[in-house]
């Protein structure tokens, strides 16, 4: 049987661990975003890469089919089982970007920690 411990929250969602009763040290390789009523199993990987994507966007398409350049309206981003559609602001864009950096940042400190914890 699996358990959610959480990561990190903020306005736009919370994130969790995937965990199992059997054996809570052992690390778990999913990711839950939860957002709003959508929830999305990612790997570590596929959140560095969905924020990427965010970076990406963010920078907006200077293509010559897009009209207006500024307004960020979507984000897409494709993982092994499903592509991601986001239909966003650009406030929405920031938060989940920080949402994703809060969780990076919680895991990697808790690799850290947890490899002190050994020596």
């Amino acid at each position: 049987m699996n358990y959610l411990q959480p990561i990190y929250r903020n306005n736009i969602g919370t994130s969790y661990m995937l965990k199992s009763y059997e054996d809570c040290d052992a690390p778990f390789n999913k990711i839950q975003l939860q957002i709003g009523e959508i929830a999305v199993l990612l790997s570590k990987k596929e959140l560095k890469h969905l924020l990427n994507v965010i970076h990406s966007a963010k920078k907006g398409c200077h293509c010559t089919f897009c009209g207006d350049k500024t307004a960020l309206k979507a984000i897409k981003c494709d993982t092994m089982f499903a592509t991601l559609h986001f239909k966003t602001t650009p406030k929405n864009v920031e938060t989940l970007e920080e949402l994703i950096q809060g969780t990076l940042f919680e895991l990697e400190m808790e690799e850290i920690l947890s490899f002190n914890d050994i020596y």
